[in-house]
């Protein structure tokens, strides 16, 4: 691995055994319950086929300005209820980055989310997703309180 290499890494604790965490990541209906930053941002569209060579869409809407922002890619690696590494390209983009989603079962039930997502070609880039990202597991979270 290049240690030159821009990427960002979240751990985040979910109150939710692995299982459903997987689901939450590949099961359309319940993408669109939580995969987008913010509380007036909505997902009116989500595709997932998670399998290696299986793409996924999602299209999320921000009330506030009236803009779309739609991210797609394809599933590399995909290990039920354990891990999923997928690219992911903006549709206006010019970087196809790659994450990795690990999850590993915890003691008390919960499960505990590693996000890795490499790749990028510019610090601003990894640091709007950084924060892009923190939001949408925030609403995670939210989705097994």
């Amino acid at each position: 691995m290049d240690d030159s290499e821009i990427k960002l890494v979240i751990n985040k604790h979910i109150r939710a055994p692995v299982e459903k965490v997987y689901a939450a990541w590949t099961d359309p209906e319940i993408m669109k319950q939580w995969f987008a930053p913010g509380a007036r941002m909505t997902v009116p569209k989500a595709e997932a086929d998670p399998r290696v060579g299986g793409a996924y869409l999602i299209h999320m809407h921000d009330a506030d300005s009236g803009s779309d922002h739609i991210v797609s890619g394809r599933y590399e690696e995909v290990v039920p209820n354990k891990k999923l590494v997928f690219d992911w390209k903006w549709k206006d983009g010019v970087d196809r980055t790659q994450v990795t989603i690990e999850l590993k079962p915890q003691d008390n039930g919960g499960t505990l989310l590693i996000l890795t997502h490499r790749g990028f070609s510019q610090q601003e880039f990894a640091d709007k997703h950084n924060e892009g990202w923190k939001g949408c597991l925030q609403n995670l979270v939210r989705q097994f309180a």
